[in-house]
């Protein structure tokens, strides 16, 4: 299948490229040495090049519906974010041709079951993982991209001005070390082929609501909510369970706590 071929593409891509991407984190945006007069290229997040970059959105545009109004909200400082300017530098071959399969792929199988009368097999069960686990690679490149910046409705720290965000997530410890670490982990995820164990991981609830959810947690879980095809994904990046139901059980949970 070309889905097969697109995503082993993907994989081969950010392997052998990996480390020339941490390596280009570190010094662009963990390091305290100025490199405003010596600023390289931005390099593409999936296979280090830097011609013909793009903007690649870390949610996908279709997910909540091209709309340039919906937002999320940091945590650490309550600064407003509009998934529409929620991007990370791809290149045009990784985009166009990589990504915009994979994500005309995850939108045909989402059109195509209904799940009051069928389920997706097994084979778009992984391929369903695998697009997740690529967004969250993009949302760990986009928290160590973004900065501290002053927000209405918190303190701002003149000092923590450029500290990226994902070293000041308290479940990280403030490290720098354990950001990178969540990154390779994040590109590990996505250059290994097998999902044996993580079927398990993976909620698909019906849903009636009309309008568009997320929220995640990184390097633990994603909910997603698409009120477009009827479906609701919540996904456990780092954890595996038994059987379904006690994911299920375990997201529920989350859910309600969460919109409580």
């Amino acid at each position: 299948m070309e889905i097969d071929i697109k995503l082993r593409n993907l994989r081969v891509k950010l392997r052998k490229n990996s480390k020339e991407i941490i390596d280009d984190v570190v010094e662009r945006h963990v390091s305290r040495i100025s490199l405003k007069n010596n600023l390289k290229n931005d390099i593409c997040v999936f296979c280090a090049s830097n011609d013909k970059l793009t903007k690649e959105h870390v949610l996908p545009k279709w997910t909540f519906e091209n709309c340039t109004k919906k937002f999320f909200i940091t945590d650490i400082n309550g600064s407003e974010q509009t998934y529409n300017k929620t991007t990370v530098p791809v290149c045009a071959n990784c985009n166009n041709n990589l990504l915009a399969s994979i994500e005309s792929y995850i939108i045909s199988i989402f059109k195509e079951t209904d799940l009051s009368k069928s389920y997706f097999t097994n084979e778009q069960l992984d391929n369903i993982i695998r697009w997740l686990e690529i967004i969250e690679y993009k949302f760990q490149l986009l928290e160590i991209r973004r900065k501290f910046i002053k927000s209405k409705s918190s303190q701002f720290i003149e000092y923590l001005r450029d500290i990226p965000v994902s070293i000041m997530r308290a479940n990280i410890d403030y490290s720098p070390t354990k950001a990178l670490t969540q990154i390779r982990t994040s590109q590990k995820r996505v250059t290994e082929k097998s999902k044996n164990g993580n079927e398990n991981s993976l909620v698909i609830f019906k849903t009636k609501n009309e309008n568009f959810y997320f929220f995640h947690q990184l390097n633990d879980y994603i909910f997603l909510e698409l009120p477009k095809f009827g479906i609701a994904l919540f996904y456990f990046y780092s954890r595996k369970f038994e059987n379904t139901e006690s994911a299920k059980n375990e997201a529920m949970e989350i859910i309600n706590k969460i919109y409580s």
